[in-house]
């Protein structure tokens, strides 16, 4: 009898949880399997505890793991933002639904090839994006089955958001509970994941945007080494200049215990209901990084980095046209060197290196300057520091342009290159052949470099993607692959970045 003419079943924690088969039954997946308890009422703004071991009766409980969970208690922001994006490529944007939310979120997906031996494949855990107060494990760009096919364990992780997953109060000695949160999922991970071929001595950690942005405050963190061994950063450099103090978090932890609890301490804001926090956050326009607590996170990422131990391996990227899409039709190029604090002699040297033709364009001249300064320059710094330190670095450039008159007003936007890595082509996407090619090689390289530290293919055919080093070499996917200097690295010079 073949193995999947019976669901198939992952033990973890005491109980068997029951799956399903994918991809013509290649790929078993399980949704919605539980790494920590419900962080609810006393646990709220507590590290996340483990799974309490039901013990020798495990073989008499079964859990239904067929379903994703519950996200992460949020509003419609990444609802909204996929929105925008669908009806940009002139799709439906009733098509996006807002999933259910609830502070009991704390679970994750996998999708495994069939049949595996134990400890036999790399893992890829996926930390997903959305400004720290939106987004979920389960978005269909991050489904992991099409990655999984090619011979890897692949892992998607929630995390609490916005003011349930960063925040401040003088009774709390940490800050930072959604990094705790992704670090407790690789701990259940690392425990748990040879049941399904994983190697868990093998995990690498991908994250976009926010998403990226946690692992590289991962990366700065004590207990990074024993979590996972190489990183992918997509479109998430900004993350080495984030200096958000707890002093600073203190006065809006604060403000939300006067205003919601009357100033009664830590057990009075507990009983608070989650609506009515979400609600306070977003009145208050309330931004979420991680902060430097002294716990979590003990120094500012570059300050940390200057006398860092061993990081691990890194692949790290953005995309041509990272703020394109986010530029309002006041935006002005003048207005932004006057704002940037730049000298003259500056900004006559980047109008120079930027040319006049796209100084005569000024949202693409602006999006290259802002997409340059929060998401390229510390990209490359952080490459540097991590070749510096002795690991393998690798730099690209995603610069796929989608065809058609809608996708030439976006460009290679934040957020585009998930599909391609994914293999989860939305059908609003106008998607050729020529895409599903840039996703052949991207997704063989992304799992090139998880099994082996390494985008490189082990039979050295095709164009190769060397290291990082002093000539700012990048990988640069578009179209037709081509390794050359990163476009932006004479702006980074400039800018001082």
């Amino acid at each position: 009898m073949p193995a999947w003419a019976q669901p198939p079943v992952l033990s973890a924690n005491g109980v068997n949880y029951q799956g399903q088969w994918l991809q013509a039954d290649q790929v078993q997946a399980f949704y919605g399997v539980p790494f920590a308890q419900p962080p609810v009422d006393d646990l709220r703004w507590q590290a996340p505890r483990p799974l309490h071991d039901v013990g020798p009766t495990a073989g008499r409980v079964l859990a239904h793991a067929t379903q994703f969970a519950a996200a992460c208690y949020q509003g419609p922001h990444i609802a909204n933002w996929y929105r925008g994006v669908v009806e940009s490529f002139g799709g439906d944007p009733d098509t996006v639904l807002q999933p259910p939310v609830a502070e009991d979120c704390l679970y994750l997906n996998i999708w495994a090839p069939a049949g595996a031996e134990p400890g036999s494949l790399p893992v890829i855990v996926y930390v997903h994006g959305g400004s720290n107060k939106g987004g979920f494990s389960f978005e269909p760009n991050y489904h992991g089955e099409h990655l999984a096919a090619q011979g890897v364990v692949v892992v998607s992780v929630a995390y609490r958001l916005g003011i349930f997953g960063f925040f401040s109060h003088p009774e709390l000695q940490q800050s930072n509970f959604a990094l705790l949160d992704i670090a407790a999922a690789l701990r259940w991970v690392k425990a748990h994941v040879s049941a399904v071929g994983g190697d868990a001595g093998n995990i690498t950690l991908v994250g976009e945007s926010a998403g990226g942005n946690n692992i590289i405050h991962l990366i700065a963190s004590d207990s990074s080494p024993e979590l996972f061994q190489r990183a992918v950063v997509q479109s998430a450099g900004w993350a080495m200049d984030s200096r958000v103090t707890r002093a600073a978090s203190l006065v809006t932890g604060e403000q939300a215990d006067a205003d919601l609890a009357g100033g009664k301490g830590l057990a009075a804001l507990r009983q608070v209901s989650a609506q009515a926090l979400l609600e306070h956050a977003e009145r208050m326009a309330l931004e979420f990084d991680p902060v430097v607590d002294g716990d979590t996170v003990t120094a500012p990422v570059a300050d940390w980095l200057v006398s860092a131990g061993p990081l691990p391996d890194l692949l790290i990227g953005s995309n041509a046209d990272e703020w394109k899409m986010y530029l309002d039709e006041s935006a002005s190029l003048t207005q932004w060197f006057e704002d940037s604090g730049l000298t003259p002699d500056q900004i006559a040297a980047l109008s120079y290196e930027l040319g006049e033709a796209a100084l005569a364009d000024e949202r693409s001249a602006l999006d290259r300057l802002i997409t340059a300064q929060q998401f390229v320059c510390p990209s490359l710094a952080l490459a540097r520091q991590t070749r510096a330190a002795g690991a393998a670095s690798y730099v690209y450039l995603f610069a796929r342009q989608r065809a058609g008159e809608q996708a030439a007003t976006m460009g290679a936007y934040h957020g585009a290159e998930l599909p391609y890595v994914f293999n989860t082509h939305d059908s609003w996407l106008p998607t050729s052949a020529v895409d599903h090619a840039i996703t052949e090689r991207m997704m063989r390289a992304w799992l090139n470099f998880a099994a082996q530290g390494d985008p490189n293919p082990v039979s050295g055919d095709g164009l190769m993607w060397p290291e990082f080093d002093q000539r700012s070499l990048a990988y640069r996917l578009d179209t037709t692959d081509a390794v050359l200097p990163h476009r932006d690295s004479r702006l980074c010079q400039l800018l001082r970045l």
